[in-house]
């Protein structure tokens, strides 16, 4: 009989411990491996954004000035001096995109529409809250959305930071930057915190042209880029840097040089005034004041959408625009009635075919500079189409000089060589900018937690 073997006991299974230094030295290894390719790769897309953007921003350049001869030739004269009617009217064409927009949306993603249709309802109903968003270190929260709502929590609890390798230590850019496009709804609640700012900023240059002329009103509205910088820098949309400071000021250098030899009629000289209207020191006053005032919000409406868009693959710009004109002309009217009674601007529709169509091509102008402009904020930066916005002062001096007859000594045109520079120049320092590897911070980031964890 043979003896019965006991069974061999099986010994607890004790897994290896997990070195977290040599896994974060093995990541940091991987990181720098793929670094030179993920940056090539970066590289080429914002290679391929800038030119696209500076196109756009040629665009924007060509069409604004174009609509502000348009509005000039009626305004200074009073043939139909309407700026807020000329303003409303170029808001509502904001709305001819948006049509077949929402059309093709509702066939593509009619659950997307829905929601929307019921948002405004509950808006109208008195149910509407603003979209809020909290800009996080790594993203941002749309505090509307359910989904988001309910995993807040878990998001919410404190994790041990020694045992996590985040986003950010591996130099990935952050959650915002890679944001689904906004959604109808989103869309128009973010169209509806742009309408003061876009209506007052193009009301106030529309304004002015009553009292100056297209190239005065040019070279006040270009001292934007001085507001652009003050409101990157405290938004922390611009890097702030001595050299962006000191081609800003060389802008303002030229700007100035050009003011003192202004053509919009200050003096008897009516050799250089050419054909635009006589003008008084108060009123030519007044229109500086205003197209000041443009300057100030145009700064702070190119702030303002890089840092609440970001990106333009998360939004629809005509969408966008489509409900910026929507709610402007919803509710903007009451404004036309005030004017008129007050007698600040009396309401009448075009005298002439001629004004109506230049009220139309006007509007038109408008839609498609506003479009491009909103573009080439968001593919270059809002410091570099602000300043690059200062080369419609030497086109805005050509088309005087053909239109109505000014002429321009060589310090006009020497100021204008100086303006061009300061874009060149402001231009190449956001390239380089661009080109600092986006992977340095994170492989920084992970030497410093390995010399932490030894």
């Amino acid at each position: 009989m043979s003896a019965t073997v006991p069974p061999a006991a099986h010994e607890p299974f004790d897994p290896p411990a997990l070195d977290l230094g040599d896994h974060r030295s093995n990541v940091a290894a991987s990181v720098r491996s793929g670094a030179p390719a993920l940056n090539s790769i970066v590289n080429f897309i914002r290679w391929r954004r800038r030119p696209l953007g500076l196109f756009l921003l040629t665009l924007t350049i060509f069409a604004w000035t174009s609509t502000n001869f348009l509005a000039s030739s009626i305004f200074s004269d009073n043939t139909y001096s309407k700026p807020y009617f000329v303003t409303y009217v170029n808001t509502a064409f904001f709305i001819l995109p948006l049509i077949p927009i929402l059309i093709w949306k509702a066939r593509e993603n009619p659950e997307d529409v829905r929601r929307w249709a019921d948002g405004l309802r509950s808006r109208m109903r008195g149910e509407y809250s603003a979209l809020k968003q909290e800009d996080g270190e790594n993203g941002r929260v749309y505090h509307g959305s359910p989904m988001l709502r309910s995993t807040s929590a878990l998001l919410d609890e404190p994790v041990e930071a020694s045992h996590v390798l985040t986003g950010k230590d591996l130099g990935i850019p952050p959650s915002d930057a890679i944001d689904a496009p906004l959604t109808i709804l989103q869309t128009a609640r973010l169209s509806a915190e742009f309408c003061p700012l876009w209506f007052l900023a193009n009301y106030f240059v529309a304004a002015c042209l009553q009292y100056t002329t297209v190239s005065s009103s040019t070279i006040l509205t270009s001292t934007s880029s001085v507001f652009t910088l003050i409101f990157g820098a405290m938004f922390k949309v611009e890097r702030f840097t001595v050299r962006k400071l000191l081609g800003v000021l060389a802008s303002l250098t030229g700007i100035i040089l050009i003011s003192s030899l202004d053509l919009s009629g200050k003096t008897n000289d009516d050799e250089h005034r050419g054909d635009f209207p006589q003008k008084s020191l108060s009123e030519i006053a007044i229109g500086d004041f205003i197209a000041f005032l443009s300057a100030v919000m145009y700064g702070l409406y190119a702030v303002f959408m890089k840092k609440r868009i970001g990106d333009e693959s998360k939004v629809d710009m005509p969408l966008f625009f489509g409900f910026v004109g929507l709610i402007n002309v919803l509710c903007l009217w009451p404004g036309l009635i005030i004017l008129h009674y007050t007698g600040l601007e009396t309401f009448e529709l075009p005298p002439t075919g001629q004004v109506t169509l230049v009220v139309i091509l006007n509007s038109a102008g408008s839609l498609i500079g506003d479009i491009a402009w909103a573009y080439a904020v968001l593919l270059t930066s809002p410091i570099v189409v602000t300043v690059g916005l200062s080369l419609t002062i030497p086109l805005s001096l050509i088309g005087q000089i053909v239109l109505d007859n000014q002429r321009a000594g060589p310090w006009y045109w020497l100021g204008a060589g100086i303006v061009v520079l300061s874009f060149l120049f402001i231009n190449h320092e956001e390239e380089k900018d661009d080109e600092v590897p986006i992977l340095a911070a994170g492989e920084d980031s992970i030497e410093r937690q390995e010399v932490v964890s030894r």
